[in-house]
C-alpha cells in the first residue's frame, strides 16, 4: 500500500460491494466506482478529466495532509461522520455531505487544478458547529441546489 503522497494518479475499479446510493469511494488511493464506465473514465488518461476523478483525488491529497497516513485519515473521516450524526434527522445523507472532508471535495471538484495542490480546506470546514451544519443541511435539502455552489454561497461565507 502506497502512502498518499506517493500516489500521483489514482486508478479505478468497478466495485461489487458499493451500495447503489454511492457513486464511488476511495480506499487507499484506488477509486472504487459504481459502474465500469466511471472506472474506465478515470483510468483512460493521466489527466484529471472528470468531477468524479477530481473529487476522489482531493480525498487522496486530504489523506496526505493527515501526516501522510491512510489510518489517520480514515480515523478522522469516521470521527467526523460520527460527530455529524445529530443532523441525520434533517436527511439521512446529511452527516456524510456536511463532513469537512466531503465539503472540501465537493466544493473543489470542478476545479481540476485544486486537487494537484495541498488540500487542507477541510481544516476550516471542521470549525463549523453542529448547529450551523443542521441549519445548512435544512437549507440545502429544502432547495436542493448544485452542492458545490451551495457550499460556495452558503458555507464558505461562514468561515470568514
Amino acid at each position: 500500500m502506497k502512502k498518499p503522497s506517493k500516489i500521483n494518479d489514482i486508478s479505478a475499479k468497478k466495485a461489487w460491494f458499493l451500495p447503489s446510493s454511492f457513486v464511488a469511494i476511495t480506499l487507499f488511493g484506488v477509486a472504487y466506482c459504481l459502474s465500469r464506465e466511471m472506472a474506465d473514465k478515470i483510468n483512460e488518461s493521466d489527466n484529471i478529466d472528470s468531477q468524479l476523478e477530481s473529487h476522489e483525488t482531493i480525498h487522496v491529497r486530504q489523506a496526505e495532509s493527515t501526516k501522510d497516513s491512510w489510518f489517520i485519515y480514515y480515523m478522522k473521516y469516521i470521527w467526523q461522520w460520527v460527530c455529524n450524526l445529530p443532523i441525520i434527522f434533517v436527511n439521512i445523507y446529511a452527516p456524510y455531505k456536511f463532513m469537512p472532508f466531503e465539503l472540501e471535495a465537493y466544493r473543489y471538484q470542478d476545479n481540476w487544478d485544486y486537487c494537484l495542490g495541498k488540500c487542507v480546506k477541510w481544516k476550516d470546514y471542521k470549525k463549523l458547529t453542529i448547529k450551523q451544519k443542521r441549519s445548512l443541511a435544512k437549507q440545502y435539502y429544502r432547495n436542493k441546489t448544485y452542492f458545490p455552489n451551495f457550499i460556495y454561497n452558503n458555507v464558505d461565507p461562514l468561515l470568514n
